[in-house]
């Protein structure tokens, strides 16, 4: 930030600290914490304005990624840590879950809705100091395609292209209505970041050097130990400073110097971390621990239906690619049963794979073969299909219980005569292991909120699941390539109701997200994969 744009914040101070309040692009079904939380903030930006911020935030998270590179890496993490913070997208999005400028100045979509078109904002610095130009951004989105299947599937042979210095545009033979909320809100966000960088990867296709556009910069990653971020002070930013964010939107204060990732797995250790004045925040806190934080009059506390619990079956080989044995599997599973042992009271039910407070999207088609628990019937589906003692593994990771899961699952599965070996391991070397399909039959993950089905990264065919059956592509296909976004919302209902016959995955339910934090820290703005610290700190008095 400019020396100047700092003067004009800290007059502004008091209008800023509104930004206490907390808005969602995705709001659970019923009421939950997260509005009292919200009004509690709200009260507290009232307070009056300081001239200065603690140096560092402290925020406990209970896993790393494998990579802090977001066009090769799905892991939420990743993701909360760094995107909008280091690396910036083209569009983010709003509070509604629509894509708006961010990187551009306005984009258009053709009458066809076959191209797409992006004005680039103008002098954007990258954090090595160059400014970022119409190739950049051209090399950083066909890497992010080239990366991400899901993209790679909708788009086809069709790429990014440059018009002219300030404009890029893509074209294909098939509808493009979807892809500003996919470049906005993906599991794997389309970053921008230099030309050069995108051409310098180690020996596993990861960057080597992480160089966005964003309020902060990326410094320090000690394994194991902490990831570090640091004010970029020469930061363009956009949007009226006076008003808060829109979703993901909208002008980036970065009050706070330095944003520390402490990497601490055990989640009791974190939350009395936190309780000790360690940490400034928690991520992941337990529902058992919840009464207790809640109780705490110097904490605020909130949670929020966050995303998809997913049993992704391998459908390339074994057990999983048997239409009869997936179908067994799914008629069997009480999914509160298995969702409790890993969440405790923190998860919803919910046959639609899309979230709640994604109104254009819910439906519960499909729902009549959700959570059936009918152990006679699935029995009696092993023994028509065949099924003659074969082992069924399944891979889960100790990350936030799904080990526990897996446990459930077992003991479910093994009760209708299914042989099941569990294979528990840690998060990295999970998403490790399920790129093997030597390697498991069913694996446990869960996806964060996106803002489109045509985000839900088990739809590609070569993500690791690898569903590849014709029908399900063809109404897959159907939806992304719709011209209006009445007929994508048709063509869902009938994916999702398919999507519960083929069984892409097994969706038991969706999962909340508890966060904690001192009562002193404001400006935290909370959106569907956690909080944001763009606009956040603690007053120092």
């Amino acid at each position: 930030m400019k020396k100047k744009k700092l003067i004009t914040m800290l007059l502004m101070l008091g209008m800023l600290s509104n930004l206490a309040a907390c808005g969602s692009g995705s709001a659970p079904e019923t009421p939950s914490p997260a509005t009292s939380a919200s009004e509690s903030a709200s009260a507290e930006a009232d307070a009056p304005s300081a001239t200065a911020y603690q140096d560092t935030l402290h925020i406990a998270v209970t896993q790393q990624a494998p990579s802090l590179d977001l066009h090769k890496n799905s892991s939420l993490i990743a993701r909360q840590i760094m995107d909008g913070s280091v690396f910036e997208k083209l569009v983010t999005l709003d509070k509604n879950g629509e894509a708006v400028p961010e990187l551009c100045e306005s984009f258009s979509l053709s009458d066809d809705a076959k191209e797409l078109t992006f004005t680039l904002r103008s002098d954007v610095k990258f954090h090595d100091g160059s400014i970022m130009t119409a190739d950049d951004v051209v090399v950083s989105m066909n890497r992010w395609i080239e990366g991400f299947s899901t993209a790679k599937t909708m788009l086809g042979d069709a790429r990014f292209e440059k018009v002219d210095d300030s404009t890029v545009k893509i074209s294909s033979d098939s509808s493009l209505l979807l892809l500003p909320e996919m470049i906005a809100g993906s599991a794997q966000p389309a970053a921008v970041t230099t030309a050069a960088a995108c051409e310098s990867e180690d020996e596993n296709g990861f960057l080597k050097e992480y160089i966005g556009t964003g309020p902060y910069v990326f410094t320090e990653w000690v394994q194991d130990q902490y990831i570090k971020l640091d004010r970029f002070d020469d930061y363009s930013s956009y949007g009226d400073e006076t008003k808060p964010l829109d979703g993901t939107a909208g002008y980036k204060a970065a009050l706070t110097k330095t944003l520390e990732y402490d990497i601490v797995p055990d989640q009791s250790t974190s939350t009395a971390g936190l309780e000790s004045g360690q940490y400034d925040l928690c991520f992941n806190i337990t529902s058992d621990d919840l009464p207790r934080l809640e109780s705490n009059p110097s904490l605020s506390v909130t949670s929020s239906q966050q995303g998809q619990v997913a049993l992704v079956f391998n459908h390339k080989q074994g057990l999983g690619a048997e239409q009869y044995f997936r179908t067994a599997v799914n008629t069997a599973l009480d999914c509160d049963e298995i969702l409790t042992a890993a969440y405790g009271a923190g998860y919803e039910l919910g046959s639609c794979y899309m979230d709640a407070g994604q109104d254009a999207w819910l439906t519960d088609a499909g729902a009549e073969n959700y959570n059936l628990k009918d152990p006679d019937k699935a029995k009696q589906l092993l023994s028509e299909g065949g099924y003659s003692g074969e082992k069924f593994t399944i891979l889960a990771a100790t990350l936030n219980h799904m080990d526990q899961m897996a446990v459930a699952m077992k003991s479910e599965l093994e009760s209708i005569g299914i042989n099941v070996e569990l294979s528990i391991v840690d998060w990295a070397t999970l998403t490790d292991y399920r790129k093997d399909p030597d390697k498991f039959d069913l694996y446990i993950t869960s996806f964060a909120t996106v803002p489109t089905p045509s985000l839900k990264l088990y739809y590609g065919k070569e993500y690791p699941g690898w569903s590849d059956d014709a029908k399900l592509t063809e109404l897959f296909d159907s939806m992304t390539g719709a011209v209006t976004k009445k007929d994508a919302q048709d063509a869902w209902v009938e994916l999702q109701k398919y999507s519960w016959d083929y069984l892409p995955i097994i969706c038991p339910g969706h999962y909340l997200g508890n966060y904690a934090w001192k009562k002193e820290l404001t400006g935290i703005e909370m959106v569907g994969t956690g909080p944001k610290f763009w606009n956040a700190g603690i007053p120092v008095t």
